[in-house]
């Protein structure tokens, strides 16, 4: 069940209810991530390629990504538990605005 900020409706402006959702830095660069990898990644994984990230803010940008209807979070009954995340459909549809920042960033900010 996707579950959005309270507030989220109410915003008139779609460019805002996206930055409300995914407008911060580590939201973005997490999302990044999973267009780098091309496929499901873990929690370690994640960890590793986004730091200085601290486990608590990857946790709780996971957890509203996943709330949000942008990653799911799919758990392997094996022993150890494994658990991997990876874009829905919602999050694959990101891709043109992550390609016209960075087209945007390369225009404006490459020497």
């Amino acid at each position: 069940m996707l579950h959005y900020p309270e507030d989220l409706m109410n915003i008139p402006c779609p460019i805002e209810q996206t930055i409300t959702l995914i407008g911060n830095k580590w939201t973005l660069l997490l999302i990044r991530e999973f267009y780098l990898s091309n496929g499901p990644l873990r929690f370690n994984d994640l960890l590793k390629s986004l730091k200085p990230i601290s486990s608590k803010t990857l946790s709780s940008k996971l957890k509203d990504l996943v709330l949000y209807g942008i990653i799911e979070r799919n758990v392997e009954n094996t022993m150890p538990i494994k658990v991997e995340y990876s874009l829905t459909e919602k999050g694959k549809d990101l891709r043109g605005v992550l390609l016209s920042m960075a087209e945007w960033s390369k225009r404006w900010h490459s020497s």
